[in-house]
């Protein structure tokens, strides 16, 4: 607490550092008046403290919980720059077949524009503006799968690779083999190999054949492939 003022009989208080002074003909001495803060204040003050004190200590370990919390984000986005990095060449393969997709989508929502003019007319095209809607939407909401994955082949024949769950659907295949551990009959290159394929009942097999020199021989490799899904 903090006293303003003091009056004694009409006497007003001079204070002087921390103490306050009535200095008057009226008194023989001057009167000192000394104000300190009663148990009850100190107890109110020493709780109040208490309380901020803990509050601190709460927000101290809210904020080193934020920390982690951050920590550990930064390190989940850190691999995940790190996956996209390796697909870097990849996807730029597909920028321009992307940028064709465009004109193709723009192309068929200049025909549904054309077509709504007429609709009244033509209800045969009214149906088939529903169909092309339709499959646009259908485009539209469908995006690219990425697998990654190797295979160990010991044998002459084509090898089917690990079967891979899709839904159905037309799509374009870009498969990148790589040729890693494999003995001295191998005769197989790494290999970029784009196909058109249509997965039904929701999966589909990719299959690889190693080459070799004579029949007497048994070539064995490590296949790595990436596999890129792009909907039609």
């Amino acid at each position: 607490m903090e006293v303003k003022t003091i009056y004694l009989d009409l006497q007003e208080g001079v204070k002087k550092g921390n103490v306050w002074r009535l200095e008057s003909e009226a008194f023989k001495d001057p009167i000192k008046v000394e104000i300190c803060y009663d148990d009850d204040d100190k107890k109110f003050y020493n709780e109040k403290i208490e309380e901020v004190r803990k509050i601190m200590e709460t927000h101290n370990k809210l904020f080193d919980k934020l920390e982690n919390q951050i920590t550990e984000q930064q390190e989940t986005l850190k691999s995940y720059e790190d996956a996209l990095a390796k697909y870097e060449n990849v996807i730029a393969d597909y920028d321009k077949q992307l940028a064709e997709k465009e004109r193709d989508i723009q192309s068929l929502l200049k025909l549904i524009a054309d077509l709504k003019t007429v609709q009244d007319m033509h209800s045969g095209t009214i149906i088939q503006l529903q169909e092309a809607t339709k499959q646009i939407s259908q485009k539209i909401t469908k995006q690219p799968i990425v697998i990654h994955d190797k295979w160990f082949i010991s044998w002459h024949e084509p090898a089917w690779l690990w079967m891979i769950n899709l839904p159905d659907w037309d799509y374009l295949l870009n498969a990148r083999y790589t040729v890693w551990e494999h003995n001295e009959y191998v005769t197989n290159k790494d290999d970029l190999v784009f196909d058109k394929i249509h997965v039904e009942w929701q999966h589909y097999v990719p299959f690889y054949k190693l080459e070799w020199g004579t029949e007497l021989d048994v070539p064995t490799a490590t296949i790595y492939y990436d596999l890129i899904f792009m909907p039609l």
